[in-house]
């Protein structure tokens, strides 16, 4: 069976799948995104790094239950309640021109246009990393690519 076959199965059964990238190395943070939030919701592809994968799973799977509900993430909003702890995330474009390095995957299944969030988590004052003073460094390479 092809990669492509399984991920339609995926969606087919779940409403989306979740894709895991690593770097074998360790130098740079692990990060994972949703195949078929596009598709299956018209909601845009999410992508998360820097956190356990399987935490990154346990969100993803919130925000597709969230969405298979109604709701949709709009970018360059910040927005309460998407995690738990009252810690807010804010939801940014990725860049067009990165989609093949870091959605590849994704690139390759959809074979046309979609659309993809960078979903960005505080550190523990509740600070993105988009604000100046946010402790964490682990986001940094996203910061990069939106």
């Amino acid at each position: 069976m092809n990669l492509d076959m399984d991920i339609k199965e995926n969606i087919e059964k779940h409403g989306w799948q979740f894709q895991f990238v690593f770097d074998a190395k360790g130098e740079n943070p692990d990060f994972s995104y949703s195949i078929g939030f596009e598709e299956s919701f018209g909601h845009p592809e999410v992508m998360i790094f820097g956190l356990k994968r399987e935490t990154m799973h346990t969100v993803l799977a919130d925000l597709a239950h969230d969405i298979k509900k109604g709701s949709f993430f709009k970018p360059n909003v910040r927005i309460k309640d998407v995690i738990s702890g009252g810690f807010d995330v804010l939801f940014k474009p990725l860049k067009k021109d990165k989609y093949p390095e870091y959605a590849g995957i994704a690139t390759e299944y959809y074979n046309k246009p979609f659309r993809l969030l960078v979903m960005f988590w505080p550190d523990k004052n509740n600070i993105l990393p988009t604000d100046q003073n946010c402790e964490l460094t682990v986001q940094n390479e996203a910061l990069e690519i939106v």
